[in-house]
């Protein structure tokens, strides 16, 4: 394969229209694949094939369900979860700790 048909960071992120720092992030997770070019150990010069470029924008690819607001409406409704008042067994738990101490003094 000749480097020619490759795209540089900078290019390859244009064409998915995402910023270079989106881009980078893809790449260091490992979300797009690239070929290192040149001989360099310390920066790797990397070059990214089209088909690669291609099957990640495949996998990106999302679909939403509409909602249905006559749905959301019932779910909403049908919630019978009951609120637990915290401040009240504080307070429970405060008096009977409040009478077991007089209770030992008085003895």
């Amino acid at each position: 394969m000749l480097t020619s048909n490759l795209f540089t960071a900078n290019e390859a992120a244009k064409l998915l229209r995402v910023g270079r720092r989106a881009f980078d992030a893809h790449v260091a997770r490992g979300d797009i694949a690239y070929i290192a070019v040149g001989m360099g150990l310390k920066r790797i010069r990397k070059r990214f094939d089209p088909e690669d470029l291609a099957r990640f924008r495949e996998r990106q690819r999302r679909v939403e369900c509409p909602s249905d607001p006559s749905q959301s409406k019932a779910r909403a409704s049908a919630s019978k979860s009951e609120g637990t008042d915290f401040a009240a067994i504080l307070r429970e738990r405060r008096a009977e700790k409040r009478a077991t101490r007089e209770k030992a003094q008085r003895a």
